[in-house]
């Protein structure tokens, strides 16, 4: 290796090493102003992520030892299981914290360390493996990976769902910024894990740098994403209201009404009024907090006056009277574009209106034509 490439690859580990320490002090240890009372309820997985920066303290070896295949390998090892780990805690930490572990739930580093720790002092010079050690240290690794990999796919799969009930809940379509921004980010984690296995197996000094680099951008831009100094902070009266919808819009049907007839007969009128005479499921993404703040009710009735209406949810109730009102745009205006019709009738894209068309059995749009 000449001296040029050397410092090459030092610069960009040294980089990356630098600019992970730096996470790790803004995550742990700065909360502007703007939302400092509310730091942790938005950003429930805060002190997680950092622990992931600061753990990239252990690629010292390394840095110490460019081009060392025994280092690399033990590096590369270290990424692959300690962010699969942490990747996990911070997933259910942010998506699920109502979720307490206790002390003995730690268990699952307990295999990584197992292994790390020899490649570790063999790397250093500390011991000296026996022969072959290498391909039973690959193997190790690959096994306990695996079992990681497996958990990622797992949260993903349960993001989806808790994904889904927000949605129905809460949101009056499937393409809102909140559950789509959701859906993306959770294969992040799969993502992440499935590069780190590439620069595994690749084991190789040039496809680690091009890991720093990338890994360098992305922390860059991830904090400068959540830790933005300028965000403004809506903490409004309905949150608690809207945390009781979610919870309430799916009660069983056979549970004691709180709404008297009277005051229940009020509150469906008016709430028809709003729909059939305003239209008010024509405003794109619109969400509960705006029909609780419009009728001047709480989210505690406005869920049992929809139950009791024959609506199975929030999103039931929208995407249905979107739908009927697309079908009757579409006979009184045959020659419009799909698209400006579903804009028209509050649906995001007209994808989403093929989906609402597709999950009421009503089959696609342009059949009706």
């Amino acid at each position: 290796m000449s001296h040029t490439e050397y410092l090459i690859l030092y610069s960009a580990n040294l980089t990356f090493i630098v600019t992970h320490l730096y996470g790790w002090l803004l995550k742990w240890f700065y909360k502007p102003e703007a939302y400092r009372e509310h730091f942790h309820e938005l950003f429930p997985a805060q002190r997680s992520v950092g622990v992931i920066y600061l753990l990239q303290l252990f690629e010292i070896p390394y840095l110490l030892q460019i081009g060392d295949s025994d280092a690399l390998l033990y590096v590369n090892a270290f990424a692959l299981l300690f962010f699969s780990i942490q990747m996990l805690i911070m997933c259910e930490g942010y998506f699920f914290p109502e979720i307490k572990h206790k002390f003995h739930d730690h268990w699952i580093f307990l295999p990584a360390v197992l292994i790390l720790v020899p490649m570790l002092l063999q790397s250093v010079g500390l011991i000296h493996l026996p022969d072959g050690w290498r391909l039973w240290a690959v193997g190790a690794v690959s096994l306990v990976f695996l079992v990681f990999f497996w958990r990622s796919i797992k949260m993903a799969l349960r993001i989806r769902n808790a994904v889904r009930r927000a949605n129905e809940d809460r949101y009056a379509d499937s393409d809102d910024f909140p559950v789509r921004f959701a859906n993306l980010i959770r294969w992040v984690p799969t993502l992440v894990l499935i590069l780190l296995a590439i620069n595994f197996y690749a084991d190789n000094v040039w496809v680690k740098f091009g890991r720093d680099l990338l890994f360098i951008g992305a922390n860059v831009w991830f904090c400068v994403l959540t830790l933005n100094p300028w965000r403004r902070v809506a903490i409004s009266d309905n949150s608690e209201q809207s945390e009781d919808f979610e919870n309430s819009i799916e009660s069983d049907s056979s549970e004691k009404h709180h709404l008297v007839d009277i005051r229940f007969d009020d509150l469906a009128q008016r709430l028809e009024a709003l729909l059939a005479e305003d239209k008010i499921f024509t405003e794109t993404h619109l969400t509960s907090d705006t029909l609780i703040s419009q009728l001047g009710t709480n989210s505690k009735y406005l869920a049992e006056a929809i139950r009791r209406c024959g609506y199975s949810s929030f999103y039931d109730m929208i995407s249905q009277h979107r739908v009927r009102h697309a079908i009757s745009l579409i006979h009184q205006e045959p020659d419009s574009l799909l698209s400006d019709i579903a804009e028209r009738c509050g649906f995001s894209s007209q994808a989403s209106m093929a989906k609402a068309f597709k999950a009421q059995g009503k089959g696609t749009p342009s059949s009706y034509r």
